[in-house]
């Protein structure tokens, strides 16, 4: 028997992955960093769309990203060997995870009843972006979609400016895939207790609207919805704010606790801001001035040296390059017992098709 230091978290959970593109892909990446046996069922010919560049330009790095490690059977859904073929695989799986718009699987006739009827144990993850139900559903979308309907758009940008684009999809992984892994994790353990699956619907709208607690409490609290860039965690107050410093370079400032502000403060020779961290305007204007002229005499790296270990709350904004040197070697979440561990390459279409058929 081996020791539990040996084996990884999801051991012996077999996942379909029926996804294409980035949110199914990232989930099923980490289902299977962390032990998951995750087989992309492809169309035969094509593939994922995520394996080739949107630009046309060659293959996408992006697919070999998050697609390590995984199997690939190219079945065409729509013929009847391919469903049956399909059928076979879904009887003996944990979990199966599909991207499609709500009703596709059901008119392929693979839908969650048909799928429970064959395997009870199935947990059936359906990832869209609106939801399976709702004046919304058959929409298509994308990442600045979901966050523009959902509110979060509307908060990110500059006081007196446009919404700006975040750079980083946020609807689609910590709306889509995390919530996706959340829901069969607690599937996962509701059926060692039943005995039976069950199905998972995920929706990135609903997902990007559960990153809203504190905008909304705000809103609950004043009956005015968050402004643009003039809020606590949105640049009103000079405690919580982006700075220039030399060279061109810039630093975060997140001294939101009085203890933290005050560090910084007198770290900087400012003690005379300590008692307006809060202060309305016009003062807090005033303040963030103050701050802003005394952030240029340095580099945001030097800044950091100087203040990174005095409690200030004060870090360099990196570009990727830079960040790249601190991130974390291993998959996350770190489990002390049973680690994940980022291992093999991106399948070829159809690479282990004979294998499963």
């Amino acid at each position: 028997m081996r020791r539990s230091r040996d084996m990884t978290a999801l051991d012996g959970i077999a996942v379909l992955d029926l996804t294409r593109l980035l949110p199914g892909a990232v989930a099923t990446q980490w289902l299977a960093d962390f032990g998951a046996n995750v087989i992309k069922i492809e169309q035969p010919g094509t593939g994922d769309y995520a394996r080739r560049s949107f630009s046309g330009q060659g293959a996408n790095p992006i697919f070999a990203l998050t697609n390590r490690g995984k199997k690939s059977v190219d079945l065409d859904l729509k013929d009847a060997r391919g469903k049956e073929a399909f059928l076979k695989l879904a009887l003996k799986a944990d979990v199966l995870i599909e991207g499609f718009r709500p009703g596709v699987m059901n008119r392929l006739g693979l839908g969650y009843e048909v799928l429970r009827a064959e395997n009870r144990r199935l947990i059936y993850v359906a990832l869209t972006g609106y939801g399976a139900e709702g004046k919304y559903a058959s929409l298509a979308g994308h990442d600045i979609n979901y966050l523009a309907l959902s509110g979060v758009l509307d908060l990110m940008g500059p006081k007196d400016g446009p919404p700006a684009l975040a750079g980083i999809q946020i609807a689609d992984l910590a709306g889509g895939s995390m919530q996706a892994v959340i829901g069969v994790l607690l599937a996962l353990q509701a059926r060692q207790r039943t005995g039976r699956g069950q199905r998972v619907d995920v929706s990135m709208f609903a997902g990007s609207a559960a990153l809203m607690p504190v905008p909304l409490a705000s809103f609950q609290a004043t009956g005015q919805p968050p402004g643009r860039g003039d809020d606590m965690l949105s640049g009103r107050y000079a405690c919580y704010q982006v700075y220039r410093a030399a060279g061109g370079s810039y630093v975060a400032v997140g001294a939101l606790e009085p203890k933290f502000w005050e560090n910084l403060c007198r770290e900087l020779g400012c003690e005379d801001l300590i008692a307006d961290q809060y202060a309305p305007e016009p003062r807090q204007s005033e303040v963030k001035a103050a701050l802003a002229q005394k952030l240029l005499g340095a580099t945001a790296e030097e800044w950091f040296v100087r203040l990174g270990a005095k409690d200030c709350c004060v870090t360099p904004v990196r570009n990727l390059r830079d960040a790249l040197h601190d991130f974390p070697a291993a998959p996350i979440p770190t489990l002390s017992e049973t680690p994940g561990c980022a291992a093999g390459r991106a399948p070829r279409l159809g690479e282990h098709t004979d294998e499963f058929l």
